[in-house]
């Protein structure tokens, strides 16, 4: 299994991986954030906004330019 299959293996555990999460912090009364908490925080600062466009386009570049 190589190429394909292991990208497509990758992306469903890190969507699995996000799934949990969000139930986890939906099930815990608010002691676990969700992704959009945490997203919030990362991107509050200069520093996480520089980042998360940067990590935008790379993904952007890498998924979408063949």
């Amino acid at each position: 299994m190589i190429g394909r299959q292991t990208t497509l293996l990758v992306w469903a555990l890190w969507g699995a991986l996000v799934v949990a999460g969000q139930m986890v912090a939906a099930v815990s009364a608010g002691r676990f954030p969700g992704l959009g908490t945490l997203v919030g925080r990362a991107a509050a600062g200069r520093i996480g906004q520089s980042l998360f466009v940067v990590a935008w386009m790379w993904w952007g570049w890498h998924s979408f330019a063949r």
